[in-house]
């Protein structure tokens, strides 16, 4: 079996975007959680939407961003409760800007712009952790985390029905494009090796979401706020390539992620034991 050992992570890797897109990417999914908690248990958003919002106000503290120089136009037109002027929407919009390390009273430019790798993850990740947390806090964990599954299964499905499959993907195909962008991105360190030409087995021993999250010292919210998404039966549903995880760095000492073709592995495989991938090596 082929192996080979990835030392890839870099919290300053240097990454390009439009802070503005991904601030309203996390302002519609917090949208579409809001739309879905009113389907599925109304009485309980009004809550949930205070809870959010005293979660973030301890976050932002005293910072503030020139929120005039976001404008969701005409993009608010897709969303259902969070408007420009909502006090929920500013607080997202400092939130984001406060952990991309935008300066202060700053405006926020809708231009691509140079950000590290860290920071997009602490902005995009722990304001997931944070909207899990709200649940948490109002519901107890063991409910809220239940309730929080269902809304993300929603979620997930809305978001596989816009998706094209592709049909000429591989396992070794969509692994050599994952290890360059992981690797430019310094995503983490792991190592890999292929079970068989259509199955691959990833062990990550260090990873910029468990690194953005691990100092809330909260593993199980950490967890479901992040890696869970790959791990519910609706992630899988439509790809040809499928995932399977037993442990992440938020619980353990490393990840272990499989993916096979389901083309080719109709039934799913076994997954190797974690005393296996721990047993990897590192070269």
């Amino acid at each position: 079996m082929e192996e080979k050992y990835y030392k890839c992570y870099n919290a300053d890797a240097i990454m390009e975007f439009n802070p503005a897109d991904r601030i309203k990417e996390q302002i519609e999914r917090t949208d579409s959680i809001i739309r879905y908690l009113m389907e599925l248990q109304r009485d309980v958003a009004p809550d949930y939407v205070e809870a959010l919002i005293r979660r973030l106000l301890s976050e932002v503290k005293g910072y503030t961003v020139d929120t005039k120089s976001f404008s969701l136009k005409p993009f608010d037109k897709e969303l259902s409760y969070l408007k420009q002027d909502e006090l929920l929407t500013n607080l997202i919009i400092r939130y984001m800007a406060k952990n991309l390390a935008l300066p202060e009273k700053s405006k926020i430019k809708s231009e691509t712009a140079k950000f590290t790798n860290l920071n997009r993850a602490k902005a995009m990740e722990g304001l997931s952790y944070f909207r899990v947390k709200a649940f948490a806090d109002i519901l107890g964990k063991e409910e809220g985390i239940k309730l929080y599954s269902r809304i993300l299964g929603f979620i997930v499905k809305e978001m596989n029905s816009t998706m094209k499959v592709n049909e000429d993907v591989t396992v070794k195909s969509r692994s050599g494009n994952a290890v360059k962008r992981w690797c430019k991105e310094g995503v983490g360190d792991f190592t890999f090796t292929f079970i068989d030409v259509d199955q691959i087995l990833y062990r990550f021993d260090k990873c910029v979401t468990h690194e953005a999250l691990k100092d809330y010292n909260d593993p199980d919210i950490a967890y479901i706020a992040s890696c869970f998404i790959g791990d519910i039966d609706e992630f899988n549903e439509g790809n040809l390539i499928h995932l399977r995880r037993t442990q992440t760095l938020h619980h353990g000492n490393f990840c272990d992620e499989l993916y096979w073709d389901t083309r080719v592995h109709t039934n799913p495989p076994v997954q190797p034991t974690l005393e296996f991938t721990k047993k990897l090596e590192k070269r």
